[in-house]
């Protein structure tokens, strides 16, 4: 069932559905944007061909306490909604796409 969805590319569409539904129902009201570090573990590929190609890329970061943080992989931008704790919206990018440039396109 899983990989029919998949390959027939039903799963984001179930998903706006779904959301959609939720908000007739008046069960969302309100969204929260952020994004949360995916670590990979594939091979690396050079950092031009990464930006082109969508892949898994390197990330560098301040944390809370002024530290560098960084990783290879990607990002995950969610927008949930603040009552029901829910995910309203999300989307995957290589690691160093900006949050900035992502979290406007999460919230409608």
């Amino acid at each position: 069932m899983f990989a029919e969805l998949t390959r027939k590319n039903l799963a984001p569409h179930l998903f706006e559905d779904l959301v959609a539904q939720c908000q007739e129902a008046g069960i969302i009201d309100g969204n929260h944007v952020d994004s949360a570090a995916i670590h990979a573990y594939e091979k690396k590929e050079p950092e031009r061909k990464s930006e082109l190609t969508g892949n898994a890329n390197w990330e560098v970061k301040l944390d809370t306490f002024g530290n560098k943080v960084k990783w290879f992989g990607y990002k995950l931008h969610l927008a949930v909604d603040t009552k029901s704790e829910l995910p309203i919206a999300l989307k995957v990018t290589p690691a160093h796409v900006n949050d900035g440039d992502e979290g406007p396109t999460l919230i409608k």
